[in-house]
Protein backbone atom coordinates (compact mmCIF):
# COMPACT_ATOMS: atom_id res chain seq x y z
CA UNK A 1 0.00 0.00 0.00
CA UNK A 2 2.80 2.11 0.10
CA UNK A 3 2.77 3.21 -3.27
CA UNK A 4 4.91 6.39 -3.89
CA UNK A 5 3.90 9.55 -6.18
CA UNK A 6 7.01 9.71 -7.93
CA UNK A 7 7.32 6.04 -8.84
CA UNK A 8 3.63 6.61 -10.32
CA UNK A 9 5.20 9.28 -12.69
CA UNK A 10 7.56 7.08 -14.77
CA UNK A 11 5.23 3.74 -14.17
CA UNK A 12 2.33 6.63 -16.26
CA UNK A 13 4.86 6.35 -19.10
CA UNK A 14 4.74 2.27 -19.32
CA UNK A 15 1.21 1.73 -18.75
CA UNK A 16 -0.66 4.94 -20.94
CA UNK A 17 -1.42 4.98 -24.77
CA UNK A 18 1.63 6.49 -26.23
CA UNK A 19 2.36 7.98 -29.54
CA UNK A 20 0.49 10.99 -31.09
CA UNK A 21 -3.22 10.87 -30.21
CA UNK A 22 -5.10 10.23 -33.24
CA UNK A 23 -8.13 12.49 -34.62
CA UNK A 24 -11.53 11.56 -33.07
CA UNK A 25 -12.66 9.66 -35.86
CA UNK A 26 -9.75 6.97 -35.78
CA UNK A 27 -9.19 4.38 -33.69
CA UNK A 28 -5.96 3.92 -31.82
CA UNK A 29 -4.82 1.24 -28.79
CA UNK A 30 -5.13 3.37 -25.24
CA UNK A 31 -4.03 0.72 -23.21
CA UNK A 32 -1.99 -2.52 -23.55
CA UNK A 33 -0.95 -5.44 -21.05
CA UNK A 34 1.46 -6.36 -20.49
CA UNK A 35 2.38 -2.26 -20.31
CA UNK A 36 4.97 -0.69 -22.48
CA UNK A 37 8.44 -1.69 -21.38
CA UNK A 38 7.48 -4.08 -19.24
CA UNK A 39 10.13 -6.83 -18.05
CA UNK A 40 9.67 -10.22 -16.75
CA UNK A 41 6.59 -10.80 -18.46
CA UNK A 42 5.89 -15.20 -18.74
CA UNK A 43 6.07 -16.45 -22.01
CA UNK A 44 2.95 -17.69 -22.38
CA UNK A 45 0.81 -15.02 -20.95
CA UNK A 46 -1.72 -13.14 -23.09
CA UNK A 47 -0.97 -9.80 -24.22
CA UNK A 48 -4.28 -7.73 -24.41
CA UNK A 49 -5.35 -4.55 -26.07
CA UNK A 50 -7.95 -2.53 -25.43
CA UNK A 51 -8.76 0.18 -28.61
CA UNK A 52 -10.70 3.58 -28.34
CA UNK A 53 -14.00 2.23 -30.74
CA UNK A 54 -15.55 -1.54 -31.59
CA UNK A 55 -12.73 -2.56 -34.40
CA UNK A 56 -13.27 -4.70 -37.56
CA UNK A 57 -12.14 -8.04 -36.51
CA UNK A 58 -11.56 -8.95 -39.93
CA UNK A 59 -9.24 -5.77 -40.44
CA UNK A 60 -7.75 -5.64 -37.56
CA UNK A 61 -4.47 -7.60 -36.65
CA UNK A 62 -1.29 -7.86 -33.84
CA UNK A 63 2.19 -9.12 -35.10
CA UNK A 64 4.47 -9.77 -32.97
CA UNK A 65 8.28 -10.70 -33.96
CA UNK A 66 11.71 -11.66 -31.78
CA UNK A 67 14.38 -8.72 -32.84
CA UNK A 68 17.24 -11.04 -32.11
CA UNK A 69 16.08 -13.18 -35.04
CA UNK A 70 14.78 -11.29 -37.72
CA UNK A 71 14.55 -14.23 -40.53
CA UNK A 72 12.74 -15.92 -38.08
CA UNK A 73 9.20 -14.63 -39.39
CA UNK A 74 5.77 -13.33 -37.08
CA UNK A 75 5.51 -15.19 -33.37
CA UNK A 76 2.22 -16.74 -34.02
CA UNK A 77 -0.50 -16.05 -31.32
CA UNK A 78 -4.24 -16.77 -31.35
CA UNK A 79 -6.58 -13.71 -31.53
CA UNK A 80 -10.04 -13.41 -29.72
CA UNK A 81 -12.17 -10.22 -29.70
CA UNK A 82 -13.98 -9.19 -26.23
CA UNK A 83 -15.88 -6.28 -24.49
CA UNK A 84 -18.01 -5.45 -28.58
CA UNK A 85 -14.59 -6.09 -30.26
CA UNK A 86 -12.87 -3.11 -27.98
CA UNK A 87 -10.49 -5.82 -26.45
CA UNK A 88 -8.18 -8.20 -27.95
CA UNK A 89 -6.96 -10.67 -26.49
CA UNK A 90 -3.52 -12.42 -28.47
CA UNK A 91 -2.37 -15.91 -26.84
CA UNK A 92 1.44 -16.49 -27.83
CA UNK A 93 0.84 -20.44 -29.68
CA UNK A 94 3.29 -22.13 -28.68
CA UNK A 95 4.80 -19.33 -25.98
CA UNK A 96 6.84 -16.86 -26.68
CA UNK A 97 10.71 -16.86 -26.42
CA UNK A 98 12.29 -16.89 -22.92
CA UNK A 99 14.46 -14.06 -21.84
CA UNK A 100 13.46 -12.28 -24.96
CA UNK A 101 12.50 -8.49 -26.44
CA UNK A 102 9.12 -9.25 -28.16
CA UNK A 103 7.83 -6.51 -30.77
CA UNK A 104 4.33 -5.84 -31.39
CA UNK A 105 2.52 -3.88 -33.77
CA UNK A 106 -1.09 -3.20 -34.84
CA UNK A 107 -3.14 -2.38 -37.66
CA UNK A 108 -6.51 -2.28 -38.37
CA UNK A 109 -9.91 -0.36 -38.95
CA UNK A 110 -12.98 0.48 -36.44
CA UNK A 111 -16.25 -0.85 -37.09
CA UNK A 112 -17.21 2.33 -39.13
CA UNK A 113 -14.41 1.60 -41.87
CA UNK A 114 -11.82 4.67 -40.19
CA UNK A 115 -8.36 3.29 -40.47
CA UNK A 116 -5.93 3.32 -37.27
CA UNK A 117 -3.73 6.52 -38.08
CA UNK A 118 -0.56 4.44 -38.76
CA UNK A 119 0.80 1.24 -36.83
CA UNK A 120 0.67 1.25 -33.20
CA UNK A 121 3.77 -0.92 -31.93
CA UNK A 122 5.77 -1.95 -28.70
CA UNK A 123 7.70 -3.92 -27.00
CA UNK A 124 8.01 -5.88 -23.71
CA UNK A 125 10.74 -8.46 -22.23
CA UNK A 126 9.69 -11.70 -21.21
CA UNK A 127 11.05 -13.99 -18.05
CA UNK A 128 13.53 -16.63 -17.93
CA UNK A 129 11.95 -20.15 -18.38
CA UNK A 130 8.24 -20.01 -17.48
CA UNK A 131 8.43 -16.53 -15.42
CA UNK A 132 6.51 -15.80 -12.31
CA UNK A 133 7.13 -15.30 -8.67
CA UNK A 134 10.72 -16.91 -7.28
CA UNK A 135 9.10 -16.44 -3.26
CA UNK A 136 12.39 -14.94 -2.57
CA UNK A 137 10.89 -12.12 -0.08
CA UNK A 138 9.68 -12.71 3.72
CA UNK A 139 5.85 -12.60 3.59
CA UNK A 140 4.18 -14.66 5.63
CA UNK A 141 1.18 -14.53 3.63
CA UNK A 142 0.09 -13.98 0.36
CA UNK A 143 -1.36 -10.33 -0.08
CA UNK A 144 -4.02 -9.43 -3.11
CA UNK A 145 -4.54 -5.80 -2.54
CA UNK A 146 -6.44 -3.00 -4.87
CA UNK A 147 -6.58 0.55 -4.70
CA UNK A 148 -7.82 3.96 -6.04
CA UNK A 149 -5.51 6.92 -5.80
CA UNK A 150 -6.35 10.41 -6.55
CA UNK A 151 -3.30 12.85 -6.79
CA UNK A 152 -3.36 16.51 -6.13
CA UNK A 153 -0.60 19.41 -6.31
CA UNK A 154 -0.51 22.47 -4.03
CA UNK A 155 1.39 25.22 -4.54
CA UNK A 156 -0.34 27.71 -2.74
CA UNK A 157 -3.16 27.88 -0.43
CA UNK A 158 -5.47 25.36 -1.76
CA UNK A 159 -4.79 21.88 -3.40
CA UNK A 160 -5.58 21.19 -7.79
CA UNK A 161 -6.09 17.98 -9.09
CA UNK A 162 -2.87 17.16 -11.06
CA UNK A 163 -3.72 17.67 -14.61
CA UNK A 164 -1.40 15.51 -16.13
CA UNK A 165 -1.43 12.60 -12.97
CA UNK A 166 -4.87 12.89 -11.90
CA UNK A 167 -6.62 9.29 -11.06
CA UNK A 168 -4.54 5.54 -11.13
CA UNK A 169 -6.22 2.17 -10.10
CA UNK A 170 -3.83 -0.86 -9.03
CA UNK A 171 -3.87 -4.04 -8.24
CA UNK A 172 -1.07 -6.46 -7.03
CA UNK A 173 -0.11 -9.85 -5.37
CA UNK A 174 2.52 -10.46 -3.09
CA UNK A 175 3.23 -13.97 -3.09
CA UNK A 176 4.37 -15.91 0.15
CA UNK A 177 7.78 -16.80 0.51
CA UNK A 178 7.40 -19.93 0.04
CA UNK A 179 4.86 -19.60 -3.24
CA UNK A 180 5.76 -19.21 -6.90
CA UNK A 181 3.53 -18.15 -9.87
CA UNK A 182 3.64 -18.65 -13.75
CA UNK A 183 1.10 -16.36 -13.84
CA UNK A 184 -1.80 -13.67 -12.28
CA UNK A 185 -4.84 -11.72 -13.65
CA UNK A 186 -7.89 -9.39 -11.86
CA UNK A 187 -11.12 -9.28 -13.24
CA UNK A 188 -12.82 -6.35 -12.76
CA UNK A 189 -16.73 -5.41 -11.88
CA UNK A 190 -17.01 -4.41 -15.68
CA UNK A 191 -15.71 -7.87 -17.02
CA UNK A 192 -12.71 -6.49 -18.22
CA UNK A 193 -9.58 -8.82 -17.45
CA UNK A 194 -6.14 -7.33 -16.90
CA UNK A 195 -3.10 -9.29 -16.47
CA UNK A 196 -0.37 -8.59 -13.52
CA UNK A 197 3.54 -8.20 -14.12
CA UNK A 198 5.60 -9.35 -12.03
CA UNK A 199 8.32 -7.33 -10.36
CA UNK A 200 11.92 -8.72 -11.88
CA UNK A 201 13.37 -7.08 -8.68
CA UNK A 202 11.55 -8.86 -5.84
CA UNK A 203 9.88 -11.75 -8.20
CA UNK A 204 7.22 -12.05 -5.54
CA UNK A 205 5.10 -8.55 -6.18
CA UNK A 206 2.63 -8.87 -9.04
CA UNK A 207 1.16 -5.48 -9.98
CA UNK A 208 -1.14 -3.66 -13.18
CA UNK A 209 -1.46 0.04 -13.00
CA UNK A 210 -3.85 2.15 -14.82
CA UNK A 211 -4.70 6.08 -14.95
CA UNK A 212 -7.13 8.50 -16.44
CA UNK A 213 -7.61 12.26 -16.10
CA UNK A 214 -11.22 11.82 -16.53
CA UNK A 215 -12.61 10.62 -13.17
CA UNK A 216 -16.01 9.61 -14.88
CA UNK A 217 -14.58 7.37 -16.90
CA UNK A 218 -12.14 6.40 -14.47
CA UNK A 219 -14.97 5.76 -12.17
CA UNK A 220 -16.77 4.08 -14.46
CA UNK A 221 -13.84 1.31 -15.44
CA UNK A 222 -12.69 1.03 -11.41
CA UNK A 223 -16.05 1.07 -10.06
CA UNK A 224 -17.08 -0.27 -6.65
CA UNK A 225 -17.61 -4.34 -6.35
CA UNK A 226 -15.81 -7.54 -6.33
CA UNK A 227 -12.06 -8.02 -8.21
CA UNK A 228 -11.46 -11.43 -8.91
CA UNK A 229 -8.10 -12.77 -8.64
CA UNK A 230 -6.81 -15.53 -10.67
CA UNK A 231 -3.24 -16.94 -9.72
CA UNK A 232 -2.08 -19.99 -11.53
CA UNK A 233 0.77 -22.17 -10.60
CA UNK A 234 2.57 -24.86 -11.87
CA UNK A 235 1.00 -27.12 -8.64
CA UNK A 236 -2.25 -25.32 -8.13
CA UNK A 237 -4.46 -22.66 -9.26
CA UNK A 238 -5.74 -19.83 -6.96
CA UNK A 239 -8.99 -17.59 -7.10
CA UNK A 240 -9.23 -14.75 -4.44
CA UNK A 241 -12.60 -12.16 -4.50
CA UNK A 242 -11.44 -8.60 -2.87
CA UNK A 243 -14.57 -6.35 -2.40
CA UNK A 244 -13.76 -3.21 -3.53
CA UNK A 245 -16.80 -1.53 -0.81
CA UNK A 246 -19.51 1.24 -2.30
CA UNK A 247 -19.54 2.33 1.13
CA UNK A 248 -15.33 3.83 0.83
CA UNK A 249 -14.94 7.13 0.25
CA UNK A 250 -12.70 8.92 -1.37
CA UNK A 251 -10.13 10.74 1.18
CA UNK A 252 -10.52 14.71 1.11
CA UNK A 253 -7.25 16.07 -0.69
CA UNK A 254 -4.74 16.87 2.30
CA UNK A 255 -3.46 20.61 2.85
CA UNK A 256 -0.35 21.67 3.88
CA UNK A 257 -1.38 24.29 6.56
CA UNK A 258 2.00 25.86 7.00
CA UNK A 259 3.33 25.73 3.37
CA UNK A 260 5.35 29.09 3.30
CA UNK A 261 7.71 27.50 6.42
CA UNK A 262 8.13 24.47 4.29
CA UNK A 263 9.92 26.59 1.75
CA UNK A 264 12.54 27.65 4.27
CA UNK A 265 13.03 24.59 6.34
CA UNK A 266 16.37 24.47 8.62
CA UNK A 267 18.37 21.22 8.02
CA UNK A 268 19.85 21.15 11.18
CA UNK A 269 16.43 21.82 13.20
CA UNK A 270 13.85 19.48 13.05
CA UNK A 271 10.60 20.97 11.28
CA UNK A 272 6.93 19.95 11.87
CA UNK A 273 4.78 19.80 8.92
CA UNK A 274 1.53 20.84 9.40
CA UNK A 275 -2.27 19.85 7.55
CA UNK A 276 -5.30 19.80 8.07
CA UNK A 277 -7.28 17.46 9.35
CA UNK A 278 -8.49 14.30 7.42
CA UNK A 279 -12.12 14.52 7.14
CA UNK A 280 -13.84 11.73 8.39
CA UNK A 281 -10.29 10.25 9.24
CA UNK A 282 -10.61 7.87 12.18
CA UNK A 283 -7.81 5.46 13.76
CA UNK A 284 -8.68 2.43 11.38
CA UNK A 285 -7.55 5.27 8.78
CA UNK A 286 -3.63 6.09 7.93
CA UNK A 287 -2.05 9.01 6.63
CA UNK A 288 1.70 8.90 5.70
CA UNK A 289 4.53 11.75 4.81
CA UNK A 290 7.18 10.88 2.35
CA UNK A 291 10.31 13.01 1.56
CA UNK A 292 11.56 11.69 -1.64
CA UNK A 293 13.47 8.54 -0.56
CA UNK A 294 15.28 10.52 2.28
CA UNK A 295 12.02 10.10 4.73
CA UNK A 296 8.74 8.62 5.58
CA UNK A 297 6.62 8.08 8.52
CA UNK A 298 6.17 4.62 9.70
CA UNK A 299 4.22 2.43 7.28
CA UNK A 300 0.56 0.71 8.47
CA UNK A 301 0.73 -1.31 10.16
CA UNK A 302 3.85 -1.07 12.03
CA UNK A 303 3.67 0.53 14.97
CA UNK A 304 4.29 4.37 15.60
CA UNK A 305 2.16 5.11 11.49
CA UNK A 306 0.43 8.04 11.51
CA UNK A 307 -3.58 7.37 12.18
CA UNK A 308 -6.22 9.30 10.14
CA UNK A 309 -6.47 11.77 13.01
CA UNK A 310 -2.97 12.90 13.32
CA UNK A 311 -2.30 16.69 11.72
CA UNK A 312 1.39 17.03 11.70
CA UNK A 313 4.60 14.81 11.57
CA UNK A 314 8.12 16.20 12.52
CA UNK A 315 11.05 15.49 10.09
CA UNK A 316 14.36 15.14 13.00
CA UNK A 317 16.90 17.66 12.43
CA UNK A 318 19.77 16.85 10.17
CA UNK A 319 17.88 14.21 7.86
CA UNK A 320 17.73 16.56 4.86
CA UNK A 321 20.65 18.47 3.10
CA UNK A 322 20.99 22.79 3.17
CA UNK A 323 19.98 24.69 0.49
CA UNK A 324 17.79 21.70 -1.28
CA UNK A 325 14.19 21.42 -3.08
CA UNK A 326 12.88 18.16 -2.50
CA UNK A 327 9.18 16.34 -3.59
CA UNK A 328 7.11 15.75 -0.77
CA UNK A 329 3.88 14.09 -0.58
CA UNK A 330 1.16 13.67 1.97
CA UNK A 331 -1.01 11.13 1.74
CA UNK A 332 -4.54 10.12 3.34
CA UNK A 333 -5.33 6.17 3.17
CA UNK A 334 -8.91 4.60 4.02
CA UNK A 335 -8.69 0.71 3.61
CA UNK A 336 -10.22 -2.32 4.56
CA UNK A 337 -8.31 -5.52 5.43
CA UNK A 338 -9.51 -9.32 5.52
CA UNK A 339 -7.94 -12.54 5.81
CA UNK A 340 -10.35 -15.72 4.90
CA UNK A 341 -7.37 -18.25 6.03
CA UNK A 342 -4.18 -18.45 7.60
CA UNK A 343 -2.20 -18.18 3.96
CA UNK A 344 -3.56 -14.94 2.49
CA UNK A 345 -5.43 -11.75 3.07
CA UNK A 346 -6.38 -9.14 1.13
CA UNK A 347 -6.89 -4.68 1.03
CA UNK A 348 -8.82 -2.76 -0.41
CA UNK A 349 -8.56 1.12 -0.29
CA UNK A 350 -8.48 4.30 -1.32
CA UNK A 351 -6.07 6.92 -1.33
CA UNK A 352 -5.63 10.75 -2.35
CA UNK A 353 -1.78 12.37 -2.25
CA UNK A 354 -0.63 15.69 -2.19
CA UNK A 355 2.43 16.85 -3.75
CA UNK A 356 4.25 19.56 -2.75
CA UNK A 357 7.72 21.34 -2.81
CA UNK A 358 9.96 21.49 0.45
CA UNK A 359 13.01 23.91 0.75
CA UNK A 360 15.79 24.06 2.74
CA UNK A 361 17.90 26.94 3.38
CA UNK A 362 21.30 27.43 3.36
CA UNK A 363 21.86 29.14 6.75
CA UNK A 364 20.74 26.19 9.62
CA UNK A 365 19.35 28.98 11.81
CA UNK A 366 15.42 29.56 12.02
CA UNK A 367 14.81 32.73 9.74
CA UNK A 368 14.59 35.96 12.04
CA UNK A 369 11.64 37.43 12.85
CA UNK A 370 10.62 40.69 14.35
CA UNK A 371 7.89 41.10 17.04
CA UNK A 372 6.72 43.07 19.99
CA UNK A 373 7.65 46.70 19.03
CA UNK A 374 7.39 49.62 21.40
CA UNK A 375 8.39 52.97 22.67
CA UNK A 376 10.24 53.57 25.74
CA UNK A 377 11.43 56.87 26.55
CA UNK A 378 12.35 58.70 23.63
CA UNK A 379 13.71 55.45 21.59
CA UNK A 380 12.06 52.50 19.52
CA UNK A 381 12.66 48.81 20.38
CA UNK A 382 11.24 45.54 19.38
CA UNK A 383 12.18 41.44 20.12
CA UNK A 384 13.70 38.76 17.80
CA UNK A 385 12.35 35.73 18.99
CA UNK A 386 13.25 31.91 18.32
CA UNK A 387 17.24 32.14 17.91
CA UNK A 388 20.20 30.11 18.29
CA UNK A 389 22.76 30.43 20.51
CA UNK A 390 25.36 32.32 18.91
CA UNK A 391 23.13 33.29 16.08
CA UNK A 392 24.72 35.99 14.35
CA UNK A 393 22.39 38.73 13.81
CA UNK A 394 22.36 42.36 11.63
CA UNK A 395 19.23 44.25 12.14
CA UNK A 396 18.63 46.68 9.56
CA UNK A 397 16.63 50.26 8.60
CA UNK A 398 14.91 52.41 5.57
CA UNK A 399 13.38 55.65 5.70
CA UNK A 400 11.85 55.21 2.21
CA UNK A 401 10.77 51.30 1.29
CA UNK A 402 10.79 52.51 -2.37
CA UNK A 403 14.17 52.90 -3.10
CA UNK A 404 15.28 49.88 -2.05
CA UNK A 405 18.35 51.13 0.31
CA UNK A 406 19.10 49.46 3.29
CA UNK A 407 21.40 50.62 5.60
CA UNK A 408 23.07 48.00 8.91
CA UNK A 409 21.62 49.55 12.34
CA UNK A 410 23.92 47.29 14.33
CA UNK A 411 24.96 43.53 14.54
CA UNK A 412 24.74 41.23 17.43
CA UNK A 413 25.64 37.80 18.45
CA UNK A 414 22.52 36.00 20.46
CA UNK A 415 22.93 34.11 23.83
CA UNK A 416 19.74 32.36 22.37
CA UNK A 417 15.94 32.84 22.71
CA UNK A 418 14.60 36.31 22.32
CA UNK A 419 16.69 39.44 21.85
CA UNK A 420 15.64 42.58 22.67
CA UNK A 421 16.92 45.29 19.96
CA UNK A 422 16.53 49.34 20.92
CA UNK A 423 17.70 51.46 18.08
CA UNK A 424 20.26 53.94 19.43
CA UNK A 425 19.16 56.84 17.74
CA UNK A 426 16.25 59.17 19.16
CA UNK A 427 12.43 59.06 17.31
CA UNK A 428 12.31 61.38 14.63
CA UNK A 429 9.16 62.51 12.53
CA UNK A 430 11.02 60.31 9.70
CA UNK A 431 9.49 56.86 9.06
CA UNK A 432 11.68 54.61 10.08
CA UNK A 433 11.51 50.46 8.21
CA UNK A 434 13.78 47.75 10.08
CA UNK A 435 14.55 44.28 9.11
CA UNK A 436 16.81 41.77 10.31
CA UNK A 437 19.52 38.69 8.84
CA UNK A 438 21.14 35.89 9.58
CA UNK A 439 24.75 36.31 9.99
CA UNK A 440 27.27 39.14 9.86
Amino acid sequence: MNMKYRNACWLMLLILAFGVLQAAAQPYVILTVPAMGAFGVPPSNPVVFTFSEAMNPAATSVTFSDPSNPLGGPLPATAAWSSGNKVLTCTPNPAFPANTMILWSVDGESAEGDPTSGTDFGFFTTASGGGGGSGSGTNAITTFSIGAFHYYNQTETTPAIDPDLSYAFMAGTELASNRTATAISVTLPTGSISNLNVNPMATEVWNMFAYDTSLAAFNDTFRSGNYTFFAQAATSNQTVIVNFPATMDQPNAPRITNLAAAQTVSATQPFTLSWEAFQGGTATDFIQLEVEDIFSTVSYPSPGSLSGTATAATIPANTLQENFAYDAYLTFYRFVTNQPSPSYGTVAFRATTTRFTLITSSNSATPPSLANPAVTGNQFRFDIPGTSINQDLTVLYSTNLASGTWYALLTTNSPGGTVRITDPRPITAQPTFYRVRAGG
